[in-house]
C-alpha cells in the first residue's frame, strides 16, 4: 500500500475525523474509503460516456452520416502507409 499525502482545509479535516470517531476507525480508513467511492464513481462516468458516444455513432451509422468499414480493408490500406 502507498503512502500519500494530502493537504486538507482545516474544517474538513475535522468532519473526517469526527465521522471517523463515530465509526471507530481512523482517518486514514474514512479517507481510503471516500477515494474509494470517488474512483467506483469515476468507472460508472466514464463507462457512461462510452456508451453515450457509442449510441451517437451508431445513430450516424443509421442516417448514413457515417459509413462503416470492414476491417480487412482498414487493415490493407493502413499497411499501405508508408513507414
Amino acid at each position: 500500500m502507498a503512502k500519500v499525502t494530502v493537504t486538507l482545509p482545516d474544517e474538513l479535516r475535522r468532519r473526517a475525523k469526527e465521522r471517523a470517531a463515530r465509526e471507530g476507525t481512523t482517518l486514514s480508513a474514512v479517507v481510503r474509503e471516500r477515494l474509494e467511492e470517488f474512483a467506483e464513481e469515476l468507472d460508472l462516468a466514464e463507462e457512461a460516456e462510452d456508451v453515450r458516444v457509442s449510441d451517437e455513432i451508431a445513430g450516424r451509422v443509421r442516417r448514413g452520416e457515417e459509413a462503416l468499414h470492414e476491417w480487412g480493408d482498414v487493415k490493407a490500406r493502413l499497411d499501405a502507409l508508408p513507414g
